[in-house]
C-alpha cells in the first residue's frame, strides 16, 4: 500500500484486533458445498478462539459471519460505517 489511511474508525470489541484472526472470502453466489463448508470452518475456527475476518458482502463473507458468530467475528467495511451495504447483511 503506497499510502495507508489517516485513520481506521471501528465499532464494536476492539480486543478482537489482538486475538489470532483468518480471512474468509469468496464468491457471493456459492455452491450448496462452499456454503455448507464455509460455515463449518468459520464455526470451527470461532470455537476454538480464532476471529473470522471478512467483508459484509452477500455469499460466502457473510456465510462466513455466521459461522464465526456474532463475538468471533470482524467486518471490513468497504465504505463509511454509516452506511451498511449491502443493505441485507
Amino acid at each position: 500500500m503506497k499510502k495507508a489511511p489517516e485513520a481506521i474508525y471501528a465499532i464494536g470489541n476492539e480486543t478482537l484486533l489482538e486475538r489470532v484472526k483468518v480471512s474468509i472470502v469468496g464468491t457471493r453466489k456459492p455452491l450448496a458445498y462452499t456454503k455448507d463448508y464455509t460455515y463449518k470452518i468459520a464455526k470451527a475456527l470461532a470455537k476454538r478462539g480464532v476471529v473470522v475476518v471478512s467483508g459484509a458482502a452477500m455469499g460466502v463473507d457473510a456465510i462466513a459471519h455466521q459461522g464465526a458468530g456474532v463475538e468471533n467475528t470482524i467486518a471490513v467495511m468497504a465504505n463509511g460505517l454509516d452506511i451498511r451495504y449491502p443493505a441485507v447483511n
